[in-house]
């Protein structure tokens, strides 16, 4: 093989090596997404801050609402309770009465934890906080 072949890979080689036309070299690599932290930022990000906070987490976290399957105990619910700053609200759908650009972030709490945190309100299948702006 002659040099002007060796010459020709090498050329090949440091091009091929080369970032894109117009990019700085350095990539931007988005922040972690958290499974158990929904933002403000992160729902206007992906444009869906604009209906109601229903909305927004089925399309950005739907295992949030799914089911957690049904227990022996009347009073249990098979689907996470939702509390606001602190407060129980209600059941799943009344977060289709929050818009979610008047929220500043969303927080799922497994059955464990939720009975840490919230005591017998906490429910056996889960909560989803809500923080309001």
């Amino acid at each position: 093989m002659s040099i002007k072949y060796l010459h020709l890979i090498a050329v090949a080689a440091i091009l091929g090596c080369a970032p894109a036309s117009g990019t700085s070299g350095t990539s931007v690599t988005p922040p972690a997404r958290s499974a158990t932290l929904l933002t403000a930022e992160e729902m206007t990000a992906a444009n869906v801050d604009v209906g109601t906070l229903y909305d927004a987490i089925s399309r950005l976290r739907p295992n949030w609402l799914t089911s957690r399957g049904t227990t022996f105990s009347p009073r249990a619910n098979e689907f996470p309770v939702v509390f606001v700053d602190g407060h129980l609200y209600g059941e799943l759908d009344s977060l289709r009465n929050l818009y979610a650009s008047q929220v500043a972030n969303v927080r799922y709490y497994s059955s464990t934890e939720a009975g840490g945190r919230f005591g017998s309100q906490g429910g056996t299948s889960g909560v989803i906080e809500v923080r309001r702006k």
